[in-house]
């Protein structure tokens, strides 16, 4: 897995995600620092983006406006993705939270275990 820190909070933050800045802050592949957002890229064509990420216990990523119409489907673990004017809603295994494009929004992981994501994006034709 790559670890690229902010990229997850910009992309849904999946979800958030995280806009994607390629190679910024890359670890070497199987390194990840505690504190960082890990992602595998498990798909990546001209219509579709499929990431998946794990969202460090204690991560709070930045505000950002989606970048694509972005799904985010909880594998494992819990996060919690905060919306401009929604709030905040918390997300659990098998729960699914989607951001249309240019969305406001964050993404949290309050708990004390890692949150494991799949991200998927929707990218205009």
């Amino acid at each position: 897995m790559r670890s690229r820190g902010l990229t997850v909070g910009a992309m849904l933050a999946v979800v958030a995600v995280v806009v994607i800045v390629p190679g910024a802050g890359r670890l070497p592949v199987g390194v990840a620092a505690a504190h960082e957002v890990t992602e595998k890229t498990l798909l990546d064509n001209e219509r579709v983006t499929m990431i998946e990420l794990v969202f460090p216990a204690g991560f709070r990523g930045e505000e950002h406006s989606a970048v694509a119409d972005e799904f985010a489907y909880v594998l494992e673990g819990e996060f919690a993705v905060v919306t401009k004017g929604q709030g905040k809603r918390v997300l659990r295994r098998g729960e699914v939270e989607y951001a249309s494009q240019g969305t406001l929004h964050y993404s949290l992981n309050e708990s004390k275990k890692p949150a494991r994501v799949l991200v998927v994006m929707l990218k205009g034709r």
